[in-house]
């Protein structure tokens, strides 16, 4: 799997969310994507997630290029469009799935009038 260079993903969202004019004094709702081979690591990590605390979304199952069955889901958290903060999540998030056999599959938000 091709290593993913985390701060330069962050900083290009968000430079890219602000040329897009969305409103840098708004609070973003972040959504941390994660991916597991197996619905059993998917529930285990969940629960995990659900003991730190965090804001869950339903397990999905979905289906990559090449067929297989992937257990998807997101941690959510709300917090300014910055960079060092989400950053800082990122990282958080990273060593979870690594902790937890998952692949972190990167963050998403939504634009901000």
């Amino acid at each position: 799997m091709e290593q993913i260079d985390w701060q330069q993903f962050t900083n290009d969202i968000v430079e890219q969310l602000l040329e897009d004019g969305s409103n840098e004094e708004a609070m973003y709702v972040i959504e941390h994507h994660f991916v597991a081979d197996d619905a059993t690591k998917a529930d285990e990590a969940m629960q995990q997630g659900f003991l730190n605390g965090w804001d869950l979304s339903e397990l999905e199952v979905a289906e990559t290029e090449d067929g297989e069955q992937v257990f998807c889901f997101d941690v959510e958290t709300e917090c300014p469009l910055d960079e060092v903060i989400i950053f800082e999540e990122v990282e958080i998030m990273v060593a979870f799935a690594e902790k937890s056999g998952l692949e972190y599959d990167g963050w998403g938000t939504h634009f901000e009038e």
